[in-house]
């Protein structure tokens, strides 16, 4: 591979970063909402960890999981990003407060 292929396609990835981040954030989002209206938490110190960890969740892992199912199945576009970061965006929401419930103790 020549190194000007390198950069053209770095530049894409660089490009393409930009759509898959938003869909991320977006659907990260969504996974927060339908968690505050699911299950509302009374203490919003915790409701505001709990929607940080979701959305490093949903950026990070969501992003992973949506990346090695386009790989898997040949690719499905911007509908793996939303679902992927909606599932782990909820996901890392529910484990911050399973975390928060053994180290702190439930609320009152």
């Amino acid at each position: 591979m020549e190194p000007v292929e390198n950069v053209v396609g770095l530049m894409s990835l660089l490009h393409n970063i930009k759509d898959e981040l938003s869909l991320l954030v977006f659907s990260g989002v969504g996974g927060a909402v339908v968690r505050a209206l699911f299950t509302p938490e009374a203490e919003w110190k915790r409701r505001i960890a709990q929607g940080l960890g979701g959305a490093i969740s949903a950026m990070f892992l969501g992003g992973l999981a949506a990346q090695m199912f386009n790989h898997i199945v040949n690719d499905t576009g911007p509908y793996a990003y939303l679902a992927f970061g909606f599932l782990m965006g909820s996901g890392g929401e529910v484990a911050i407060k399973r975390l928060q419930d053994k180290l702190l103790g439930t609320p009152k």
